[in-house]
């Protein structure tokens, strides 16, 4: 059995719950069932100065958001992990803080895949979540942007 855990910076497109399902298939295929913990931060803990820069670079409108940032990250958990299920793929989940480095490279897992929007500025200089779990654990990391094939590293 493999288990990868995954942290998703605003939940999981229906894209991404099919990619992880792919994998699901394929683990299944070689190593028996694939369970998934999906994690997502909750806070409000943002740098505006970086987002603002992406938004330029990228052409992206600034993000509304409304709401208890928890509330919304509890959503975004819930459904999630209630997509993965529904495509066959054993996942359960959970709240981390809003820099959710520290308390992912604890958790038990044989593998990470982090979904985020592109954060350009953070990742040309190495400072966005996969750069940084990749430093602190011995185990794959894969970095996808949400929604999209395009890996990031």
């Amino acid at each position: 059995m493999t288990k990868i855990l995954v942290l998703a910076e605003d939940g999981l497109s229906q894209h991404d719950v099919a990619r992880v399902a792919d994998l699901a298939a394929t683990d299944r295929a070689e190593n028996g069932p694939l369970q998934a913990l999906v994690l997502v931060p909750a806070g409000e803990k943002r740098n505006r100065v970086v987002e603002a820069l992406d938004e330029v670079a990228l052409g992206r409108l600034p993000r509304e958001e409304q709401g208890d940032p928890r509330t919304r990250a509890q959503a975004a958990l819930d459904a999630s992990v209630r997509a993965l299920r529904e495509v066959g793929v054993d996942a359960s989940g959970a709240l981390v803080g809003e820099d959710p480095v520290d308390e992912v490279a604890a958790a038990e897992g044989d593998e990470i895949w982090v979904f985020t929007s592109p954060h350009l500025l953070e990742e040309t200089v190495h400072r966005d979540w996969a750069s940084r779990l990749r430093q602190a654990v011995r185990r794959p990391v894969l970095h996808v942007v949400s929604g999209t094939d395009r890996v990031v590293s």
